[in-house]
């Protein structure tokens, strides 16, 4: 007969493993203009995405960038999210429609990709920087 107490025990440690999960290897930092030239000068790979909430694009593109795998290959990529809805100057600058992937590697842009929202689409815009 199992126990109240190893029940708990039990319900615990599933409710543990739900909630903490895989390690993320992608996690987006807002985009601050002077930042994120500073990082694409030094040329480090960089990754920026046109992100709004409302839009299904953006989402399954971020869907996709969060649940790529720790590997030691992202490790010197930095990942900035542009907010569609509240940097319109930034939007401009960069020319671009929403839902869009931009790479950058040795100091200047190598790939970019709008609407596409499969797997393929958005690996292939990473590895450009990479």
């Amino acid at each position: 007969m199992v126990s109240y107490r190893s029940l708990i025990g039990a319900m615990l440690t599933l409710a543990f493993c739900f909630c903490v999960g895989p390690a993320n290897a992608v996690e987006p930092q807002p985009y601050e203009a002077a930042e994120v030239q500073k990082i694409i000068k030094s040329g480090k790979p960089v990754i920026v995405h046109v992100y709004a909430p409302w839009c299904l694009q953006c989402r399954a593109q971020a869907s996709i960038l969060s649940d790529l795998p720790p590997e030691a290959r992202l490790n010197n990529v930095r990942f900035f999210r542009v907010s569609y809805d509240q940097q319109k100057d930034v939007v401009s600058s960069l020319n671009c429609p929403r839902s869009t992937v931009i790479a950058y590697k040795n100091g200047k842009e190598v790939g970019r990709m709008s609407w596409g929202t499969s797997k393929d689409d958005v690996m292939s815009v990473l590895n450009a920087a990479l």
